[in-house]
This record gives structure tokens, C-alpha cells and sequence, in this order.
């Protein structure tokens, strides 16, 4: 449950679905099919994304109330057992049916304005109203304190609730508390809130979960999809009781698709229904082996898709219902696929719980927003 907050928040401090949003839900959920715990994985898409889930002071630099991070610091004060700085109720606590908190200006912005910034300066607006002036207090609080210069005020509130300050990360060193080491302020409440961040945020995954493959049952349970197909056999014709190597072009089409989609899961041996039908006939033609299957899939892979892409597609075995099916665990490969068929060269990605072919024209478009 802690890997799954820190991801939680880390794709919200960073902001993982603001943009590009189709294609980084599909990438995601195509992890989720396919690994049982899948934070470590999910949490490599955001630091490949942004370079780093760790935050830096200077992030915060210039930040409003509208950013993600100014969220996060409320969370954050509230796991520190923040308290309003007039009531001293803990953050979040009903009052007489109705509680609404307040993002307080640390240093007024009435002071600011009228002895260091510029209102009409957009630079100096941003300045006075980023998030390492806000603190969060009752309306009633808020109210109460006003406009008063905070050396007057924060020794009050140090003094009737004794770490008040500390858990709304407030520097103690009372020097900072003037209106001529403001901008020294920020600079220091910065620091102070991207340290117990980050501590926040590693305490959560002191203990990393080992990559497991989701069980089979489950991935029946989901369903064909975006970024998971079932397949009842790779080439034994069921219709004709023979082998029949034409069923093969299904099977690699497939894992074409999810090469240049965002990946995702084939089961190979389960009608289309999630009924297991098992490998036992295409096996027979193998001599039995499932060390045979697996080799004919990675020759079919390098032969008609390249061997580069062999080692994306990873291939294990499990029983359903007491049939052998292979479940192949496909990865988004680093740059286009072609499958090599009677055709010629084609160009295969999902759509829905389909593979489709793309002309040149869609196939230049997907490439340019998905590897350029």
C-alpha cells in the first residue's frame, strides 16, 4: 500500500498526466497488466518523464497555489501533525459543521507590496505569492493575524502551541522573520520543505516490493484489451487438426503491435472468451517441449521482426484450468517494429483490443509522437 501512495504522489508533485495523457495512461496500465507489483516500474515512467522523483529546493522556486507541489506540502503538514496557529486544532478538523481552510500569506502581502515588490510587476507577484509564503490556518485564524508582520506574530504562535511552526516547516531562526530577510526566508523554507519531502517520500519505500508477474487468473479475469490478447494457438490449424504455419502471422502481429504501442501481455493457449483451450497439440508438433515452443517463438521473433526485439518479449509457462498456456510479456521496444510477412514490411499497433496495420502517412504520425 506505501509503494502505491508514493507513486500517488510522485505522479502528482510531477505532474505524469498533464500532458500526453492517452499515451502515458496506456503506457501505465500496460505495467499494471503485467506486473503484479508494479511501483518500481511505474515510478522508473516519471523519472525517465522529469529526470528525478527527488525535489529540489529550487523546484519550489516561484511555485503558486495552483502547482501540484503546494497539494503535496499540505499533505506533507498534515503527516507532520500540523495545527491551525490560533485554534490550535490539528488541520482538517470540523468545527461547528464547517471547516475551510486558508492559505495564509506568511508574510502579508499588503507589507510586501508596499516596502520590497511591485504589484503590477508579474515576476514580483510570484515572488510574494509562491508556495514558501503560504502556511494553512483556519479562515478565523487567518483573519486574526491579518496583516501583521510575522516577527510580531510567529513568536505568538511558538509560544501557545510549541512546534507549531516546526510542522508547517517555518525556519526558527527569528533573524528570517523580518520583512528585510524575506527573500532569505524563501530560500530557507525551501530547503526545509524539499528535505521533509523527500524524507517523507523514502520512508514510504524504506522496503522495495520484488517485481512480480501478475498471475495468470487475474489477466483472464481483465479481459482482451489495450494492452493484453488471447490467442487459442500459434500454429496448430484446430479446424484442420494440422499445423498450419500461416496461424503464426496472428500470433507475431500481436507482439508487433504492443512493440510499437506500449506493450502488454499475449496469452497464447485461451480462446477469445478467457476459456482455456492449452498448448497440449501445439506441443505435440514439438515433440512435447516447451523448451522447443519457446525457441520457434524467438526465431519467429528475430526472423520476421528483428533480433533486437527477441529479448523484449519474455516468455513463461502456466496451467489454467489444468491446460499449459504461455503467457509472453511483451515491452515497448526503444524504436519501430516491422513485421515481415507476404505482404511485405507492415506497421502493426493497438487500437482498442485490435492489431491494425497503419498506412504511411498514420505510421509516420505515430512514430513522430511516440519515438521523436
Amino acid at each position: 500500500m506505501k509503494n502505491a501512495i508514493h507513486w500517488l504522489y510522485a505522479a502528482h508533485m510531477w505532474a505524469r498526466y498533464t500532458s500526453q495523457t492517452d499515451q502515458r495512461l496506456e503506457h501505465d496500465v500496460s505495467i499494471v497488466v503485467r506486473e503484479e507489483s508494479p511501483w518500481d516500474s511505474l515510478r522508473e515512467q516519471i523519472v525517465d518523464q522529469r529526470g528525478r522523483i527527488e525535489v529540489k529546493p529550487n523546484d519550489l522556486e516561484g511555485r503558486g497555489t495552483q502547482h501540484p507541489f503546494y497539494r503535496a506540502i499540505y499533505i506533507l503538514s498534515k503527516t507532520q501533525g500540523a495545527v491551525d496557529w490560533v485554534s490550535g486544532a490539528p488541520l482538517g478538523t470540523p468545527q461547528e459543521g464547517a471547516y475551510k481552510l486558508h492559505s495564509h500569506h506568511i508574510f502579508p502581502q499588503s507589507l510586501l507590496y508596499k516596502e520590497r515588490y511591485d504589484a503590477d510587476n508579474h515576476l514580483h507577484r510570484k515572488a510574494v505569492n509562491e508556495v514558501a509564503n503560504r502556511a494553512f490556518l483556519t479562515a478565523e485564524a487567518n483573519k486574526t493575524i491579518s496583516n501583521r508582520p510575522p516577527a510580531d506574530y510567529l513568536p505568538e504562535v511558538e509560544e501557545s502551541y510549541p512546534d507549531a511552526l516546526v510542522h508547517q516547516f517555518i525556519p526558527m531562526d527569528p533573524a528570517l522573520w523580518h520583512i528585510d530577510r524575506y527573500e532569505d526566508f524563501l530560500v530557507a523554507r525551501r530547503e526545509i520543505i524539499a528535505r521533509k519531502m523527500n524524507e517523507y517520500m523514502d520512508s514510504l519505500i524504506a522496503e522495495k516490493e520484488p517485481v512480480k508477474e501478475r498471475p495468470l487468473q487475474e489477466l483472464i479475469v481483465l479481459g482482451e484489451s489495450l494492452s493484453l490478447e488471447f490467442k487459442s494457438t500459434l500454429q496448430w490449424d484446430m479446424i484442420e487438426g494440422r499445423v498450419n504455419k500461416a496461424l503464426r502471422h496472428s500470433v507475431l502481429k500481436t507482439i508487433a503491435a504492443f512493440l510499437n504501442t506500449e506493450g502488454g501481455v499475449l496469452v497464447i493457449g485461451v480462446e477469445d472468451d478467457g476459456q482455456a483451450c492449452g498448448l497440449e497439440r501445439d506441443l505435440a508438433a514439438l515433440d512435447g517441449s516447451t523448451d522447443k515452443f519457446r525457441q520457434l517463438m524467438a526465431q519467429l521473433i528475430t526472423n520476421q521482426i528483428g533480433p533486437e526485439y527477441a529479448r523484449l518479449a519474455k516468455i513463461r509457462y502456466e496451467l489454467l484450468d489444468g491446460k499449459t498456456v504461455c503467457v509472453v510479456g511483451v515491452d515497448k521496444a526503444p524504436e519501430p517494429a516491422f513485421l515481415t510477412g507476404e505482404q511485405g514490411k507492415q506497421f502493426y499497433v493497438r487500437v482498442g483490443n485490435t492489431s491494425r496495420a497503419l498506412d504511411p502517412e498514420q505510421m509516420h504520425r505515430h512514430v513522430s509522437m511516440n519515438w521523436d
